[in-house]
């Protein structure tokens, strides 16, 4: 019995640590990826006068918990859980991000291209192994690392799912800072950005893709058949920012069409992702090795058969 319970732990430890979200990155070959997704955001006034320069540079420590939501005006699901995750958020630091759909959708009238196409190339797989199409609604994605589909608990509740994301926060790989200048030049407006000193704390390969999100805090649209009305944290477009060769840059791109009022806000968020070799650990998983040492202590405890 003691020997099963050693075999045994680890595994239920590993499961326990895992109940009440899915892993949110995938590869096309169904293979986790570890990533996530860090960043911070900040009000744009659209009536201030061209001269208006922002600043803003925060440290790792310093950012908000990120939470990534696909939804649409005709879900009914959305609106129920968006209510206990607010429940959940309560008081914390949270910015919430909403990816509203967008491809063949007659009903919905936000979103974009590259608002899908972000969606779909950073969280498609891992929606798709859990419900079997990369867009549905509603999916909720904590710090770009936990993933919540749908409206089922993985645990005993959906305010239990969501407290344990947001309060696990990132996983502490990453260090350093990020920042972030804005200004406006007529009917542009203008990012420089630098995530030069940002690292992750790993001796394996790892990238970082920056990205540039303009959102709109709040538009008004009764004809949603979900009954809400007032939709909040519309994400308007998503703006990959070339990093390939360089760790900061300057972008400068037209004013978006807002649905209504003059309430943008602008997110500077990164992707982090750690690529692993492939040989990968050359020890087998802890299980493994408790089991064969199981194995081989009963064998030594029990001795030779005497005939």
């Amino acid at each position: 019995m003691i020997m099963s319970a050693v075999i045994l732990l680890p595994l239920q430890v590993s499961a326990a640590t895992e109940q009440f979200w899915d892993h949110a990155r995938y590869d096309s070959d169904g293979l986790q990826v570890d990533g996530g997704t860090i960043g911070f955001t900040t009000h744009w006034n659209l009536s201030s006068n061209n001269d208006t320069v922002e600043n803003h540079s925060y440290n790792v420590d310093e950012m908000p918990i990120l939470v990534e939501i696909y939804t649409a005006t005709w879900c009914t699901n959305c609106v129920t859980t968006q209510g206990i995750m607010s429940d959940a958020i309560g008081d914390s630091d949270v910015e919430m991000i909403h990816y509203h759909r967008h491809w063949f959708e007659p009903r919905d009238p936000f979103g974009s291209n590259s608002t899908e196409e972000r969606w779909t190339n950073t969280y498609g797989h891992a929606v798709t192994l859990n419900g079997g199409a990369p867009r549905l609604a509603p999916t909720k994605v904590v710090d770009g690392e936990r993933m919540h589909y749908g409206s089922r608990a993985n645990s005993d509740s959906l305010m239990d799912d969501y407290t344990a994301s947001l309060s696990k926060g990132p996983n502490g790989l990453l260090n350093g800072n990020i920042s972030l200048n804005l200004h406006q030049v007529e009917d542009f407006i203008g990012f420089d950005w630098d995530i030069s000193s940002l690292a992750i704390a790993t001796q394996e390969e790892y990238s970082l893709e920056p990205w540039i999100l303009l959102i709109e805090e709040e538009a008004y649209f009764p004809d949603g058949s979900n009954g809400l009305e007032t939709y909040e944290h519309v994400l308007l477009e998503a703006l990959s920012l070339d990093s390939s060769k360089n760790s900061s840059g300057v972008m400068e791109v037209p004013l978006p069409s807002l649905w209504d009022g003059d309430d943008l806000k602008v997110a500077l968020l990164v992707d982090w992702l750690v690529e692993y070799s492939p040989s990968g650990s050359p020890l087998p998983p802890p299980s493994i090795v408790y089991l064969l040492t199981s194995l081989v202590a009963m064998a030594y405890v029990r001795g030779p058969r005497l005939s």
